[in-house]
């Protein structure tokens, strides 16, 4: 009862706790005491699982949202002609398994138990889908001038104040919420980028158009850059919230205050939530390579590679689009100048119209596409993090409810469908790649469901 004055709660964000509360207290008043149990704190942990249970299944739904429109996003090269009701099928296809390998993730127990980490997903992959059916319309009318005629454009263009804003709750529930705000820096830089690559095709060198595409840049960037400041504005109110707590409000002499109070007011860039986590949990960079956190690195194993693979795999795939486009006498030639010209294409393609994008024959390649790097991007990120910095342990949970891009690339593992020759001669491979992915989807969440609940260590 005393915890939440100790230090050590400002390591977790406190906004699922007060979900899981009024919950709670509206369950004890609209429901008969008969009907629930007989303490206060078994209605709260049924509560949670509740509630968990209700935040999965939105999670699940608009992962499967999220899904569509970035198919359709990256695939609106297709003629009029070619929009037929099997397009539309083979996206629902391809959403669905994306949303059934969500619902049995590797580490679907906490997702059911009382974690965060279910509330923390629906946030996430919410503000995610509702940004991608903005980017999506964005795109059409660009695309398709008769579109504009019938849908409009002012409610498209708001799409980023919901996104945003779930982004920030998120972000109050964990505290890698604030890896959504790289969301829109990517997207800002994306824009930007584009900006000057459409100059440059165009070839405008004269001062005053390179005055307004600078200015136009810069615009984007603080636009942007204040979304990203939004998202994570939470974790920086609970930090000066405890601040407040143990060093201002505090009613005890300066003698028996935290030690962390000194250095708070010395320090612009103290955070209380990175020291908590330093001195009770050893977090930080490489602090956790010890010989005995073997067994943890090898529990983690299988989601990092997963996440390092499907990042390889983007580049890989992104790669393979700028030696299409730039002829076949770039196709060897590997150096910093066109390294950089890549770098520069894709981030502008990311936030593009993608009209100069070649179609796919296999329809899960979509999940690959040019506006997919901010995705594969974060995932990236958040595999760095669970091998340098963190508990290596904690790295399943964490990028299986911030991720969508994980979900992506398994599905393009496991997709049976192949269209050349070339590709039927890696069936076998990619048959022993389902193969192994499903059982470790369920071994996982056997093994989870038997050591969670026993105390055991688990991921």
């Amino acid at each position: 009862r005393i915890f939440h004055k100790s230090e050590q709660a400002h390591a977790f964000l406190p906004l699922f706790p007060l979900i899981i509360r009024f919950t709670t207290g509206f369950l004890l008043k609209s429901i008969p005491r008969n009907l629930l149990p007989s303490t206060y704190e078994a209605t709260i942990a049924i509560t949670a699982v509740i509630v968990n249970m209700l935040a999965f299944a939105i999670a699940a739904v608009s992962l499967y949202d999220l899904t569509i429109f970035v198919s359709m996003r990256n695939n609106l090269t297709a003629s009029k002609e070619d929009e037929t009701n099997t397009k539309t099928i083979k996206y629902c296809d391809i959403s669905k398994t994306t949303a059934e390998l969500f619902c049995i993730n590797p580490a679907g127990v906490f997702f059911t138990s009382a974690y965060s980490e279910s509330v923390f997903a629906m946030l996430t992959f919410a503000g995610h889908a509702i940004a991608a059916r903005g980017l999506y319309y964005n795109a059409l009318l660009r695309v398709r001038s008769e579109f504009s005629n019938q849908y409009g454009t002012r409610l498209v263009s708001f799409f980023w104040v919901p996104s945003t804003l779930l982004w920030a709750l998120a972000s109050y529930v964990r505290s890698n919420g604030t890896f959504s705000s790289i969301w829109w820096m990517l997207i800002g830089i994306g824009q930007c980028s584009s900006c000057i690559y459409t100059a440059m095709s165009a070839k405008r060198n004269n001062s005053a158009c390179n005055k307004v595409m600078t200015v136009k840049c810069v615009l984007i960037l603080c636009c942007y850059g204040i979304l990203a400041l939004a998202i994570a504005a939470p974790v920086f109110y609970h930090d000066k919230r405890g601040n407040r707590f143990h060093c201002v409000e505090s009613n005890s002499p300066a003698l028996n205050k935290p030690e962390w109070c000194i250095q708070a007011e010395d320090s612009a860039t103290f955070s209380l939530y990175a020291y908590v986590q330093r001195k009770h949990w050893n977090v930080g960079l490489l602090r956790y390579y010890e010989v005995k956190q073997i067994p943890n690195f090898i529990l983690a194993m299988p989601i990092l590679l997963l996440s390092f693979g499907a990042a390889t795999c983007w580049i890989a795939t992104s790669w393979k689009r700028h030696i299409t486009r730039s002829g076949p006498g770039c196709k060897k030639c590997i150096n910093l100048k066109n390294i950089f010209w890549w770098t520069f294409q894709a981030l502008s393609t990311s936030s593009a119209s993608v009209d100069n994008i070649s179609a796919v024959s296999n329809p899960s390649q979509l999940l690959l596409g040019p506006s997919c790097l901010p995705y594969y991007a974060i995932l990236a990120g958040f595999a760095l993090v669970g091998t340098f910095v963190a508990h290596v342990q904690i790295s399943t949970r964490l990028i299986c409810s911030s991720c969508p891009a994980l979900y992506w690339y398994v599905k393009i593992l496991t997709t049976n469908e192949q269209q050349s020759y070339k590709e039927r001669e890696n069936v076998a491979r990619n048959v022993l790649a389902t193969h192994s992915i499903w059982f470790y989807f369920g071994l996982y969440n056997i093994l989870g469901i038997i050591m969670h609940v026993n105390w055991l260590p688990w991921t």
